[in-house]
């Protein structure tokens, strides 16, 4: 019974790891992807200055890319600690 149990609980500690992990994946693939392709296909895009400024917008947009993907660890480090680690606490204590 105890090992039906922890199997139980491992199976959902899979499900809810994998709710988490893959949406934050491919958000940040894409991102990543999009980002290349824009430097691939439309340089020129990146090269436009901002109005009354000296950076372009490729520098504000890779800026921003590299703070998305910090706040997606951030949201990724928030749901690890509230829904996957009570699991883990489950299984240890079974």
């Amino acid at each position: 019974m105890n090992l039906q149990k922890k199997s139980d609980i491992y199976n959902a500690l899979k499900k809810t790891r994998a709710q988490i992990s893959i949406p934050l994946t491919v958000f940040t693939v894409t991102s990543y992807f999009s980002f290349i392709w824009v430097i691939a296909f439309k340089p020129n895009i990146f090269g436009i200055m901002l109005p009354g400024t000296n950076i372009s917008i490729g520098i504000l947009l890779g800026f921003l890319l590299i703070l998305l993907i910090f706040i997606i660890t951030l949201i990724y480090v928030y749901l690890a600690n509230k829904k996957i680690e009570p699991i883990i606490n489950k299984i240890k204590n079974v």
